[in-house]
Parts: structure tokens; C-alpha cells; sequence
């Protein structure tokens, strides 16, 4: 109905208004230009509703390049409508293309990150991407010190999953749970894919244990707490401060299982600890 309103008017116009047809022309193009970027957006929701048997993901994905082909299609139409011969339209387009690139280079660099992401499919929805560049502000936990005993590497940056790419920004939800958009040239730049597999992976677990509990003891606790585990050492590593040791047990599992083996690891050395803590005191009394 928005269309039919307007070329109605622009008809009406161009009847009364004939020595002005060089400026009816672009108001066509401008229509042309308008219809095939709704068009393109109800091509692009049906599909989605076509497809709903499909993952949501994926869904995303087909409507975003949609919108992609959509969209450079109804400008090319509306610059070819437009231009009065090819001449005059490569010289426009290669004028327009040169002033627009200048203004709106960070804008334009973003919308073809989007379409390079889209047709190379290395990132897309639901995969876990590391963001690290400097244009996104990023600070690491100076303290508490033993938060840095535990992690195996330290990333200056944010672990995330892609919800949705869009043509100029792509939301991640971090795992602190916020939803985050990114300008596409910065995923396409500074984004690392992080995937695990089925090959052998070195990871540590380390714990505190007081010094009240003899070091020998607890190694030997340890050890046996771990032997079901596929464990390549187990160690003291060192001291964290004056009142607490630290056990190092280095496992060689599948990268895949390293999250879950770690957090089983864990919750035994942590039930062995205050065990071991209790028993302590009572002796103590």
C-alpha cells in the first residue's frame, strides 16, 4: 500500500509537472530502491517462517544473506533506472562509490565483514568465539592473587557465543550472561573460533592445602583421590603464601572432556580438604 501511495503521487506529479521529468526519474529509482528493501524484508520473513522446521540458528543465517542479495540487488536496479546510459552509470556508480567509501568507511567495512562471515561460515550462531582486540576495553582481576592458580592460560579477552550475525554487528553472549554487538570487522579480525576435540589435551588442577596438614600426608591423599583419573603427575608446586602449599595434578585427557574432568577433580580435592581440615581440629582439641 506504501508503494501504490507513493508512485500514485509520483504519477500525479509527473503529469503536472512535465518540464521536471529529469526528477521524476530519480523519485522512480528512489521507489525501486524502497520496494526492493521491503520486498527483500518479506522475502527474507517468509523464508523464515518456511524453514521453522529447521535450527534456529541456521535460520538465522539463510534471512541474513537474504538481506545481503537482497539489498545490493534493489541498488544496482535502482542506480541502472536511474542512469540514462551505462556511461553515465559507471560514472555515477564510481563517483558515488568513491565519496561514500570515504564517509562511511568504518559503516561500509563492517557490512562487508558481514558478508565475507556469512559466505565463509567459519564464524556462525551457536559456535564459542574468543574477542580479543584492543578496541574492546578488557581488564583482568588483579586480585584476589589465587584467582591466577587455577586457569592453565590467561586471555586478555572475552569468551563468548555468537547469537546472531547481522549485516553490520554481530551479538555475543559472554559468560557473565550480557549480550553484547560488535562491529563485524572487529569478529572478522579479532575473533579466535574456540572448538574442542577428540585429541589429547595437558591440562593442571591445582589446590591450596594449610600448612597445618603435613604435605607428605596430603600427597599421598591426593594421589589416590585422582588414581581413576588419567593423571600424568602429581606434585606440591609451591607455596602460594606463608600459611598454604599448593598441589599440582597434571592430566592428559580429550580436549573435549578436560571442563568436566577438572570440575570432578575439584570437588574431590575440596571434600578431601575439609576432611582433612576437620579431622585436624579434633585432633587439636
Amino acid at each position: 500500500m506504501l508503494i501504490v501511495a507513493v508512485v500514485s503521487v509520483i504519477s500525479v506529479l509527473d503529469h503536472y509537472l512535465t518540464s521536471y521529468g529529469y526528477l521524476m526519474t530519480y523519485a522512480y529509482a528512489g521507489v525501486i530502491l524502497l520496494g526492493g528493501v521491503l520486498l527483500t524484508r518479506e522475502i527474507s520473513t517468509l523464508t523464515i517462517h518456511r524453514i521453522h522446521n529447521h535450527p534456529e540458528k541456521t535460520s538465522l543465517v539463510v534471512k541474513n544473506a537474504i538481506m545481503v542479495v537482497g539489498y545490493i540487488l534493489s541498488l544496482v536496479a535502482a542506480l541502472s533506472y536511474a542512469s540514462f546510459s551505462p556511461t553515465e552509470f559507471l560514472a555515477t556508480a564510481a563517483f558515488g562509490g568513491l565519496v561514500l567509501g570515504l564517509a562511511l568507511q568504518p559503516t561500509l567495512g563492517s557490512f562487508f565483514a558481514g558478508i565475507l562471515i556469512l559466505v565463509s561460515g567459519t564464524i556462525r550462531p551457536g559456535i564459542q568465539v574468543r574477542i580479543m582486540s584492543w578496541h574492546i576495553p578488557f581488564q583482568g582481576a588483579l586480585s584476589p592473587g589465587y584467582k591466577y592458580f587455577s586457569p592453565d592460560q590467561i586471555y586478555a579477552g572475552y569468551m563468548a557465543e555468537v547469537i546472531e550475525i547481522g549485516l553490520f554487528f554481530t551479538t555475543i553472549l559472554t559468560e557473565e550472561g550480557q549480550t553484547i554487538r560488535i562491529p563485524n570487522t572487529i569478529i572478522a579480525t579479532d575473533a579466535a573460533v574456540v572448538t574442542y576435540t577428540n585429541r589429547d589435551y595437558i591440562f593442571n588442577v591445582r589446590y591450596e592445602f594449610s600448612n597445618k596438614l603435613d604435605p607428605a600426608m596430603v600427597l599421598e591423599r591426593v594421589k589416590k583421590e585422582v588414581a581413576s583419573y588419567p593423571v600424568v603427575n602429581c606434585f606440591i608446586n609451591e607455596q602460594s603464601d606463608k600459611n598454604y602449599y599448593i598441589v599440582k595434578v597434571v592430566l592428559n585427557a580429550r580436549e573435549k572432556d578436560h571442563a568436566v574432568l577438572k570440575s570432578e577433580i575439584l570437588t574431590r580435592l575440596i571434600n578431601l580438604d575439609r576432611s582433612l581440615s576437620a579431622r585436624q581440629e579434633v585432633t587439636l582439641r
